[in-house]
């Protein structure tokens, strides 16, 4: 329904209402407002951003967190994109009464980032059922609206998932997992919980190596790959390893998410492919390892292999390790097979330890680094794993695996500069500046083309 038809209802000059516009702007997040409406007749608006409206759905009961509890919805012209603030008395005429505001929050589908959840809600009106997560502080977890055959009618409700039954395998919350910074672990899923629409397009359909840490960063951590005992609502993929096969968690969803959190996985470390293309990563990465060398180095180090990379015309994204390191990643977009995403990322190391001999090393041996870099290239195997982008590391003060601009990698940068604390703040502002990673890739033939024009070039101008 265009806003023509919230328009034609009113009459803006009288009404304290929003004017009938667009939102012109796109935004990482997608916004719901649930308001209360004394009008004739008390009822809720449901209102979802899509199309830089809101699509409105009116409520005669109030919306409820109960399965079992089915809302009849019926749906209303779209409202401006600026209704979601609004609270105020809205005079004789249409929809006269008090408005104010119910609840409010984000939401996604799925997890997905904004522009796709809106094509799937738009997907889903068409088709008369659809589904989202609600952030709110009131409604929290899966909802569906499903079409009735009055095509106005719809019922609203709320899914039984995790946002339910998993908060009775959510155990132990006020355990300190940082002793020294207070930091519970009722803090550790609150930050996951509020950033899961960010990280879960990074671990969707990705196997999970699990790195528990049961009593906190200062206790006992162990590894597992095999998870055969779950709850229902878990997933996980089998493959073939070795003489064996082994059940790896997949992390789709909040609940799987919280899931894993809740084992004390502090740390999520993911596959480089997918399930659908297990043999062909999405990304390579090359793992700047300082391991006693200084950060000013590794700064150094990333920034040459950014101006060799933009030299040969091949995007890279940057990303502090949440350690002591910093990760770049080049999307590949599951083209190559992992033998040849190993090989480019040799030649890269190569080139740029030729350059900066003096501080990187290809030595893998902490004891024979010589205090130097160690630029790591073998990440790019079938099996190996790295910590996620905004996953928490097992560090003092809770720091996170954070996403740069390349702008960002400079000398005040700190290896410690992003925590628990400040990253959703941060993603609120910029995004997810990783989201690149999982485009279409890089022409690998292309890239090779280039660089051995640039090493040509050089060769010519040594001789000169």
């Amino acid at each position: 329904m265009k806003l023509s038809h919230y328009k034609s209802k009113r009459n803006l000059k009288v009404s304290n209402e929003p004017k009938a516009l667009t939102k012109k702007t796109k935004t990482s997040t997608l916004v719901f407002v649930i308001q209360e409406h004394h009008a004739s007749h008390l009822h809720y608006d449901l209102r979802l951003e899509a199309e830089g409206v809101l699509k409105s759905w009116a409520i005669p009961k109030e919306p409820s967190i109960d399965p079992s509890i089915k809302r009849l919805a019926i749906q209303v012209e779209d409202h401006p994109y600026s209704y979601k603030d609004f609270e105020g008395t809205i005079p004789s005429g249409y929809g006269a009464g008090t408005v104010s505001i119910w609840d409010s929050g984000t939401y996604d589908v799925d997890g997905l980032n904004s522009s796709q959840s809106e094509k799937q809600i738009l997907a889903g009106l068409k088709k008369g059922s659809l589904h989202f997560t609600l952030r709110g502080k009131k409604l929290n977890g899966i909802f569906h609206l499903v079409r009735l055959k009055n095509k106005k009618e719809w019922l609203f409700i709320k899914k039984k998932n995790s946002s339910t039954s998993i908060k009775s395998p959510l155990t132990n919350l006020e355990k300190l997992y940082w002793p020294t910074e207070k930091i519970s672990k009722g803090d550790l899923l609150h930050y996951y919980s509020s950033i899961a629409s960010f990280i879960l397009p990074h671990l969707k359909d990705r196997p999970q190596s699990l790195r528990r840490y049961p009593e906190g960063i200062k206790g006992p951590v162990f590894f597992q790959k095999n998870l055969t005992s779950h709850p229902s609502y878990i997933t996980t993929t089998s493959i073939q390893q070795s003489e064996k096969i082994v059940h790896y968690l997949l992390i789709n969803n909040e609940e799987s998410l919280l899931y894993a959190v809740n084992l004390g996985c502090i740390e999520l470390h993911s596959f480089f492919s997918r399930t659908a293309s297990l043999e062909k990563p999405d990304y390579l990465v090359l793992d700047l390892d300082p391991k006693g060398a200084s950060f000013s180095d590794v700064v150094l180090i990333a920034q040459e292999i950014h101006k060799l990379l933009d030299a040969i015309e091949v995007p890279s994204y940057p990303k502090t390790s949440g350690a002591t390191g910093i990760h770049i990643a080049i999307p590949l977009g599951a083209k190559y097979t992992y033998s040849q995403s190993h090989q480019f990322a040799e030649i890269l190391a190569m080139i740029i330890h030729r350059k900066l001999p003096h501080i990187t090393t290809l030595e893998r041996s902490i004891s024979k680094r010589e205090g130097k870099v160690y630029i790591d290239y073998h990440q790019n195997n079938l099996g190996q794993t790295l910590a996620a982008p905004y996953c928490v590391r097992a560090k003092p003060n809770a720091t996170v695996s954070t996403p740069l601009k390349w702008a960002e990698v400079n000398k005040r940068l700190t290896p410690n500069k992003f925590t628990i604390k400040n990253i959703p703040s941060r993603l609120k502002k910029l995004g997810d500046l990783y989201a690149p990673t999982l485009g279409k890739g890089i022409d690998l033939q292309s890239a090779i083309h280039n660089l051995n024009l640039l090493v040509d070039r050089k060769k010519i101008r040594n001789q000169c």
